[in-house]
C-alpha cells in the first residue's frame, strides 16, 4: 500500500532535477522503499525494475560485466528499442550482487537519460567486509524511515487534522484545546501502531489492536532472520542477545557491557555497529559541543533509539490501557516519550546522515547537566528538552543556555503548547532571559 509521506518529496525532488546522480536509497527492511520507487515508476516515461532477490532478475545481472551489457540484455528480455529520456531503472535489494553498486558511476558518465535507484535493506550490513567501495561523487542517497505522525494521519485519512496541526503549528498561543484533544487522541494510536508501513496499513483497514501486535511479531522475527543470515564474526548468538536486551534501554542511556555482560566489548560494538547499518537500532551520541560540528564525546554512555515505535511499545508489552490512564511522558519513567522524539527526529530529514547528538555536561564543581536532544537548524544548534507537563524543572536547559548565549529553548510535553518569555535565575549569580517554545510531542517533526 502506497501512503503519502515526507519522503516522496524528496524523491520526487530528485527525480525532477536535470542532474541528478544515480540515487541509493538507505532504510530498514519494510520501510517502504520500493513501494515509493515504483510509484515514482508511474511518472517514468519508462520504468524497468530488477529485484536481485528474484532468480530471474539476478541471473540478468550475473550474466553481465558492466552496465553496456546489463542494458544491453534488458532491450532483449523486456524487448525494448531504447532507453528514451524519462526512463528509470530501479535495481532493488541490490546487496545481493554488491558488483552492481560499483556500476552506478558509469551509469552516471555514460547514460545520463536513465535515471537510476538502487537499494538494499541490508547493503551496508552485506558491504562491510567488501573491498568495494560506494562510488562517492557519482551517487546521491536519501534515507526512508517509518511514517512520522504527521505521515500516519495523512495515510490514515486524517489528512485534514495534520493540515490543521501544520498551520496551528506556528501559533504563539499554542494548538487550540479541541484540536489537541483530538491530536493526543490519534497520537496514542500512533505510538502503538508505528510507522511501519504494513502496521499502518492493517490498522486503517481493520482498526484492531490484536491484527496489528501479528504484524509488529512478524517484523520483528524476519529483522532477527535476515540479520542472522550475515552474522558477526564472533557468531550469530550475540545479535540475538542484543536485540532480545536493546528494550530495556530504548529511550535511556546505556553502556554496550549493560546489553550482555558474559561478552567481550569488542564483539559487543561490532554486534552493535552491524544493527545500526541494518538501521534496526540507533545510537544518539552525547557531546559537549554547542555549536556544528556536534563532536562525540568518547568512552561516554549512549542513548538508544528503536527503528520504530510501535515495535518498541509492542516490545515493552505497552496496551492501549496504559496509555489511556498514564501522561505520554510519565510511561517508563519517561523513556516512551525520549525514545518517540529520537525516532520523529531521525525521520524528520531524509537528505541528512542518521545522527543524532544530545547535551551532557558532567562537573564536580558544579552540577552535571544533559539536554534531552540537540537539533542543528539554518539558524543555530537548538536544545530540546522532553518534560512532563509545564511544572518540570528546566534546570539543564538554563545553564545550557547561559553557556551558549542562547536565546531559545524548546520543551515538549503532552500539553497544547505556546510561546513564553521567561527569566530565570542562575545558580552561579546572575539572571537569563530567554523565549520558551513549548509544543506537543506530536509535532516534533516540525520544529526548526
Amino acid at each position: 500500500m502506497a501512503f503519502s509521506r515526507y519522503f516522496d518529496s524528496a524523491l520526487q525532488s530528485w527525480w525532477k532535477r536535470p542532474d541528478r546522480k544515480p540515487l541509493i536509497l538507505r532504510g530498514a527492511r519494510q520501510t517502504g522503499k520500493s513501494t515509493a520507487v515504483r510509484e515514482l515508476g508511474k511518472k517514468a516515461r519508462q520504468f524497468i525494475e530488477l529485484n536481485f532477490e528474484r532468480h530471474r532478475d539476478l541471473q540478468i545481472v550475473r550474466s553481465c560485466n558492466s552496465p553496456e551489457q546489463l542494458l544491453q540484455r534488458l532491450k532483449e528480455v523486456f524487448n525494448f528499442a531504447d532507453f528514451p529520456s524519462g526512463t528509470l531503472l530501479f535495481l532493488d535489494e541490490v546487496q545481493e550482487h554488491p558488483d552492481a553498486i560499483n556500476w552506478l558511476r558509469f551509469f552516471y558518465e555514460d547514460f545520463p537519460q536513465i535515471a537510476v535507484v538502487a537499494a538494499g535493506s541490508l547493503m551496508e550490513v552485506r558491504l562491510r567486509d567488501s573491498a568495494l567501495p560506494f562510488p562517492v561523487g557519482r551517487v546521491e542517497f536519501l534515507r526512508i524511515e517509518p511514517l512520522t505522525f504527521l505521515d500516519f494521519l495523512d495515510a490514515t485519512s486524517n489528512n485534514q487534522l495534520a493540515s490543521s496541526l501544520r498551520n496551528e503549528f506556528s501559533n504563539p498561543d499554542g494548538i487550540p484545546e479541541g484540536l489537541h484533544q483530538l491530536a493526543m487522541d490519534k497520537f496514542r494510536s500512533f505510538l502503538l501502531v508505528g510507522g511501519m508501513p504494513e502496521a499502518v496499513a492493517k490498522w486503517d483497514a481493520s482498526a484492531d489492536w490484536n491484527e496489528v501486535g501479528l504484524v509488529h511479531e512478524s517484523l520483528q522475527q524476519a529483522y532477527l532472520e535476515d540479520l542472522l543470515k550475515y552474522g558477526v564474526r564472533t557468531g550469530t548468538t550475540i545479535l540475538e542477545t542484543v536485540l532480545a536486551a536493546a528494550p530495556n534501554f530504548y529511550g535511556s542511556r546505556f553502556k554496550l557491557q549493560e546489553l550482555a555482560v558474559k561478552w567481550r566489548s569488542k564483539a559487543l560494538s561490532e554486534a552493535m555497529a552491524l544493527l545500526e547499518k541494518a538501521m534496526v537500532l540507533h545510537r544518539a551520541r552525547p557531546t559537549y559541543h554547542m555549536q556544528l560540528p556536534l563532536i562525540p564525546r568518547a568512552r561516554a554512555a549512549h542513548k538508544l533509539i528503536p527503528l520504530d515505535m510501535g515495535l518498541a511499545l509492542s516490545q515493552w508489552g505497552v496496551r492501549p490501557q496504559h496509555l489511556a490512564t498514564t501522561k505520554v511522558e510519565g510511561l517508563l519513567g519517561g523513556r516512551v516519550a525520549e525514545a518517540f522524539v529520537g525516532v520523529q527526529l531521525l525521520a524528520r530529514n531524509p537528505h541528512r546522515s542518521r545522527d543524532l547528538h544530545f547535551w551532557t555536561r558532567e562537573s564536580k564543581a558544579s552540577s552535571s547537566a544533559e539536554i534531552d536532544y540537540l537539533l542543528p537548524t539554518e539558524n543555530g544548534v537548538l536544545p530540546i528538552e522532553v518534560k512532563s507537563g509545564a511544572s518540570g524543572s528546566l534546570k539543564s536547559l538554563h545553564q545550557y543556555l547561559a553557556v551558549s548565549d542562547g536565546a531559545v529553548g524548546i520543551r515538549l510535553n503532552s500539553g497544547t503548547g505556546g510561546v513564553e518569555k521567561l527569566q530565570a535565575h542562575l545558580p552561579q549569580g546572575g539572571r537569563l532571559n530567554y523565549f520558551l517554545h513549548t509544543y506537543p510531542l506530536y509535532l516534533v517533526e516540525l520544529i526548526g
